[in-house]
């Protein structure tokens, strides 16, 4: 009989999920200062240098030198690097509540990623549980858009979903060469910050003193818990399926529609449509991490 598996994987993806929908907010608040690609940037310098002092109080362990440092610092480019910075930009034209669960769509991508790169073998639920979350994700883009944004934006998070799920296909292979979960997971948020860093400092250098002057605060703390987050996220993939774990993580949205909806009613436009199909989503992500016993 399908029941809910409650383990050490199911925590951290939970883990995980509190603490992104947290940093969606501080996101949400950092926007309204500078550009997306300044906020990446101040963010991934924070999450990197979060992670180097709890690898250094921990003593993680690095493994050899490999390939796996190769697929891990992909990982990391695709997710957080451009996958932060894709977001950004969606909920700077669409808004955090509606930004957050179509991003949630992520797990549509991976699973079958997942099951053609991988080799991973969901159940006929668990794909049922794929189909609740893209239902929800389109209740949440639908509805008249009132003049407050275009239905073209939400490409912005669509793409950024897209690359995330390419991102934890990368780190699911990687991960499991890696003995902590810490140490893993700073050198993906390397890779991230390498990533940002440079192209901001190329491209946006005219930008990057006044950003960091006018949201330097939120982005800190979006860093840290970023940071935090990404721990949970490597500790969740190095020990359960891509097709069960990215949906798990992808409950976030649900508890950023509860901030949005408690914080920032006067600020965004959120209808019915917007927690009804945030708790699609959440359904969704139940039935994927179902699993038979017995």
């Amino acid at each position: 009989m399908p029941v809910l598996a409650l383990d050490a994987a199911f925590l951290l993806a939970m883990g995980a999920a509190f603490s992104f929908a947290c940093a969606d907010m501080g996101m949400r608040s950092g926007l309204q200062h500078t550009n997306p690609f300044v906020g990446a940037t101040i963010t991934r310098s924070t999450g990197v240098v979060a992670l180097l002092a709890l690898v250094w109080m921990a003593g993680a362990r690095f493994p050899s030198w490999g390939e796996h440092y190769l697929w891990l610092a992909v990982a990391g480019a695709f997710n957080p690097g451009l996958f932060s910075i894709l977001f950004m930009f969606g909920i700077a034209k669409i808004g955090v509540a509606r930004a957050a669960p179509i991003k949630g769509s992520s797990p549509l991508f991976a699973a079958f990623l997942a099951i053609f790169l991988l080799g991973e073998r969901p159940q006929w639920y668990h794909l049922g549980g794929v189909v609740f979350m893209v239902l929800g994700i389109a209740l949440i883009s639908s509805g008249r858009t009132e003049g407050r944004w275009r239905r073209a934006d939400a490409l912005w998070p669509i793409a950024a979903a897209g690359v995330a799920a390419l991102g934890a296909v990368f780190w699911r292979k990687a991960l499991p060469s890696f003995p902590d979960a810490l140490a893993g997971a700073f050198v993906g948020m390397a890779a991230a910050f390498a990533l940002t860093v440079c192209y901001t400092g190329i491209f946006m250098r005219a930008e990057l003193a006044s950003g960091v002057r006018k949201a330097w605060r939120p982005f800190l703390m979006v860093g840290i818990i970023g940071a935090i987050g990404q721990y949970f996220f490597a500790g969740a993939l190095q020990r359960g399926e891509i097709y069960r774990i990215l949906p798990l993580i992808q409950t976030s949205p649900l508890i950023t529609v509860a901030f949005a909806l408690l914080f920032l009613r006067r600020v965004e436009l959120i209808t019915w449509r917007v927690p009804v199909g945030a708790f699609l989503t959440i359904g969704g992500a139940v039935l994927v991490n179902l699993r038979v016993t017995g």
